[in-house]
């Protein structure tokens, strides 16, 4: 394997262990350095086809050239490889600490609307409470009010039986039983 490809694996593992990663400038400059590899390679094989083509056994420097290329872009495309694995899993990392940030956030939106909920129902009650309040001390003035009334209705009664007690007049003869005269 080649250096490049050593260090990223390397880099990848440390970073998985201790959950940071590399730079996004760190992952583009490896990136460009992987591309400039790739234009390499092609201006190589290139090179090397048109050397081919000035020898007598063209066919057979022709399979070995591409033989080297082949080889070359199997080691630049594991580096490749590890290189958009790890960008797969920033994304993947970075996607759920969104999603944990957006669930945090609507969790806490939650709490929000069940407290100012309690606030409300904590006021309706208070609010009941002081209705009821009124209404007991309207009933409690009306509960006086009736039994005034029935004070001054026993005064009166009162009052009747002692006027009539005090007349002068004996009580007037009880009227007679109908039916009974015949």
């Amino acid at each position: 394997m080649t250096r490049g490809l050593i260090f990223w694996l390397l880099w990848a593992a440390a970073c998985a262990a201790q959950a940071q990663w590399p730079s996004e400038a760190e992952r583009q400059a490896e990136s460009s350095r992987l591309d400039m590899r790739r234009q390499q390679l092609e201006d190589t094989y290139n090179q090397d086809m048109r050397l081919c083509y000035q020898q007598f056994n063209v066919t057979s420097c022709r399979l070995q050239a591409r033989d080297r290329r082949i080889e070359a872009n199997v080691e630049l495309r594991k580096e490749e490889l590890a290189l958009k694995d790890l960008e797969r899993r920033i994304k993947a990392e970075q996607a759920a600490q969104r999603m944990a940030d957006r669930n945090n956030e609507a969790q806490q939106q939650q709490a929000q609307r069940e407290r100012e909920q309690a606030v409300q129902n904590a006021q309706a009650r208070a609010q009941r409470q002081v209705e009821k309040q009124a209404e007991h001390d309207a009933k409690g003035g009306e509960r006086e009010a009736y039994e005034r009334k029935q004070r001054e209705a026993q005064a009166h009664r009162d009052n009747l039986e002692k006027k009539r007690r005090e007349r002068d007049k004996p009580p007037a003869a009880p009227l007679p039983v109908p039916g009974a005269s015949r």
